[in-house]
């Protein structure tokens, strides 16, 4: 998630991070630059490359995709909004452009006006979840259980500011601020803490702390989706458990420069639901842990604009600080 150091430093990052990846597909028309705000080789960069790969398929152009790193995906973010607006950079972009608005901190681009939807990608839901061995067994339990113990109870996410600690507040609120919080540098280091007993819970996403549910040393309790979720096909849905409000996923989608003409967008968005559509893609997100999403422009331009102000309410009402 984004540091404000890191966010501020963004804007004087943006010459040192071109790497671009290899072209995919064939060369017909000027090629298409598919920014992705990671560094190769993680599932987004891999889900980056799959579309990449399927929108040159029916486009009968070149996707580039290139690689920037950096400012919490700020450094991709603005390397796409100051390109021309002529339908030759994209940006998979992520929850940030909704989450860092409603810090109301400064910026060097307002994400939501210096990009344009095109559309949406895949999701990956909020996963609460505790040791195999701790007494709850539900979420019920849970909060029954938080409501004994005669202080706060800490629970764990890989970092300050990013969607699993704005839906631990969230749930905070729920249960009368008996949490609090503790930002690891990584998952991996916040699930390990959990699973040998030294912090009681869990807030992630669901990959990839699904081989945890699956190996028994890890319970989930809820998973903020709408629908049961193949990576944890055995953890109740916040659908299920009558608490719709605590739905909430680490979602993906692609942008492009404020600007881009109408009919572009069209032709992109079309190209991107029809590779969302195609089996053997939807298998291969799924297997990375994203549940593949789609629609039209205008769903994930509301999308974006909508979580901003629910996060920004959660932020304000549990006094969250912005990320140092």
């Amino acid at each position: 998630m984004i540091r404000r150091r890191q966010v501020m430093q963004a804007g004087m990052a943006i010459a040192a991070t071109a790497s671009a990846g290899p072209v995919v597909g064939q060369t017909g028309g000027q090629p298409i630059r598919l920014v992705v705000p990671y560094g190769p080789g993680g599932s987004t960069d891999t889900a980056g490359r799959l579309l990449a790969e399927r929108m040159a398929a029916d486009l009968g152009r070149s996707v580039i995709v290139d690689n920037k790193p950096g400012g919490g995906t700020m450094v991709g973010m603005q390397s796409v909004a100051h390109s021309k607006p002529d339908g030759t950079t994209l940006l998979l972009t992520t929850t940030t452009a909704a989450l860092l608005p409603a810090f109301d901190i400064p910026l060097p681009i307002d994400p939501q006006k210096s990009l344009t939807a095109v559309a949406q990608f895949a999701d990956i839901p909020v996963f609460l979840g505790v040791r195999a061995s701790h007494p709850a067994k539900t979420l019920a339990d849970f909060t029954a259980w938080l409501k004994e113990q005669p202080g706060t109870v800490p629970y764990g996410t890989s970092s300050t500011g990013g969607l699993p600690h704005l839906w631990g507040e969230l749930l905070n609120l729920k249960v009368g601020r008996k949490l609090e919080h503790i930002p690891y540098k990584a998952a991996a280091e916040a699930l390990r803490d959990v699973v040998a007993g030294h912090v009681p819970a869990f807030v992630d996403v669901t990959t990839p702390v699904d081989q945890q549910v699956r190996s028994g040393t890890m319970r989930g309790l809820i998973v903020g989706a709408p629908k049961r979720v193949a990576a944890v096909p055995d953890v109740p849905t916040a659908q299920e458990l009558g608490l719709p409000d605590l739905e909430a996923a680490v979602y993906f989608g692609v942008t492009a420069p404020a600007g881009t003409p109408a009919d572009v967008i069209a032709t992109y968005n079309a190209a991107i639901n029809k590779a969302l559509g195609v089996e053997a893609v939807r298998e291969r997100l799924m297997s990375l842990g994203y549940i593949p999403t789609g629609g039209p422009a205008q769903a994930y331009t509301e999308r974006l604009a909508s979580e901003t102000v629910r996060w920004r309410k959660v932020i304000k009402e549990a006094g969250i600080k912005p990320p140092a």
